[in-house]
């Protein structure tokens, strides 16, 4: 039997596994800063969800994005719709991590998470709950995407 090309091989798993990377499609590499940006969310997971929450004694959606991009130098407005109106729309299947993930309920989007990579966001999901991660291919949140933002 004929030993497959290695470079054949290679090209082969790149083709398949290029998806995984991020969400596939055309990629640009994520920035320095973004990973810097991750580490300082991942501080505040189980921190309790507060409506209107802005510190680390409680944060809401928008409240938790724009106090981890403050620390960073990154100025954004206090309302996840506000937020969705800064920075490049980029489309779904070019998301990095650092890229602000914005979902909708009738036709408004009224949530926001930080994608993290690996098909993951850190948000702070609603009331009763606390800052964690989630899979942004759960059906919820396919059902109610809205856009993709960079910011940095």
């Amino acid at each position: 039997m004929k030993k497959p090309n290695s470079l054949l091989l290679l090209l082969a798993a790149l083709v398949l596994l290029s998806p995984l990377a991020g969400c596939g499609g055309k990629r640009a590499k994520p920035s320095p800063r973004a990973a810097e940006i991750i580490t300082t969310a991942h501080k505040y997971i189980g921190v309790p969800y507060v409506y209107g929450g802005r510190s680390p004694k409680g944060f809401d959606c928008s409240g938790l994005v724009w106090y981890v991009y403050r620390q960073h130098g990154v100025e954004l407005p206090d309302s996840s719709r506000k937020q969705a109106a800064k920075g490049e729309r980029i489309d779904f299947d070019e998301i990095l991590p650092g890229d602000l993930i914005f979902f909708q309920s009738n036709g408004t989007v009224n949530h926001v998470g930080l994608y993290i990579g690996g098909g993951e966001m850190i948000h702070a999901p609603g009331r009763g709950k606390k800052v964690r991660k989630a899979n942004i291919s759960d059906s919820y949140y396919r059902k109610h995407f809205a856009l993709v933002r960079r910011v940095i």
